[in-house]
């Protein structure tokens, strides 16, 4: 039982290479999930980007020439020769993307890859916020790509290297919840015909179901009654769900499927 509200924090590396000719979309940070022991599987901690630094290692190119600027020569005119070596040399290029549950993949920013010997390292986290942190939530991603500007893609003798840090953590809140004493399994033929997979039950703490039929879906609904097509969808092959302390239900659950279809799982109390 706990009374307090508690939060558990700790520290997740980031690091991330880039191969030889790859150009897949890699994804380089996203928070990490809780215990697999834990109740609510799908819960995941939120981070805050500490620091992000890019190591940059490229040979296949010739060296980007350093601008030859006089003493007298005016800001305007270092920025137009730093912007011309960063964006008209010879070139490779990284591409950054973000996601959450809501949006697929959104372009953010874009830093050139030049040969400057024997190599650099960039600060990314001036990319992504002006704080000492980049705060990121349980749905987030963070993602990467080698992009071809007209210079190829990564060759043999080139390096990319990402790495950083990322500060997690998770909130508890209050509760006078029982813990799971023990579980019963179960296994059910689901078919065409709605059966009833567990009755009700007053002292259910958790459910996990699972299909594993490899060749029809199951529907489940809460209730003494299922239809095909309709209510939850447990894919075939393995498509589970979870009933537990953040969706708790206590009532009847019902089955059906196009076909005889396997289903097992347990109940906890």
């Amino acid at each position: 039982m706990s009374e307090l509200q508690q939060t558990f924090s700790r520290t997740q590396q980031i690091l991330a290479a880039f191969a030889e000719g790859n150009n897949s979309l890699q994804i380089i940070y996203q928070p990490s999930a809780i215990t697999p022991f834990d109740r609510v599987q799908t819960l995941r901690f939120y981070g805050f980007i500490t620091s992000l630094r890019m190591k940059v290692d490229i040979n296949s190119m010739v060296e980007a020439d350093i601008p030859n600027l006089d003493a007298d020569t005016t800001r305007t005119e270092r920025l137009t020769a730093l912007r011309n070596m960063e964006w008209n040399a010879p070139r490779k290029q990284i591409s950054f993307f973000m996601r959450t549950a809501r949006l697929d993949w959104q372009p953010i920013f874009d830093v050139s890859l030049l040969n400057r010997l024997p190599y650099y390292q960039v600060n990314l986290l001036p990319y992504l916020t002006d704080n000492i942190s980049f705060d990121t939530g349980n749905d987030f991603m963070l993602g990467a790509q080698i992009v071809n500007v007209g210079y190829g893609l990564l060759q043999a003798s080139d390096r990319v290297i990402l790495f950083g840090s990322v500060r997690e953590e998770i909130t508890t809140l209050p509760t006078d919840s029982k813990e799971i004493s023990f579980s019963t399994p179960f296994s059910i033929a689901a078919s065409p015909q709605s059966t009833v997979l567990l009755p009700a039950n007053p002292n259910r703490l958790q459910v996990t179901v699972t299909n594993t039929s490899l060749s029809h879906e199951v529907f489940l609904n809460y209730g003494s009654s299922a239809a095909l097509n309709q209510g939850i969808t447990l894919m075939r092959g393995g498509g589970s769900y979870e009933i537990n302390l953040s969706n708790l239900y206590r009532g009847a659950i019902s089955v059906i499927s196009s076909a005889t279809a396997n289903v097992t799982g347990i109940e906890a109390i």
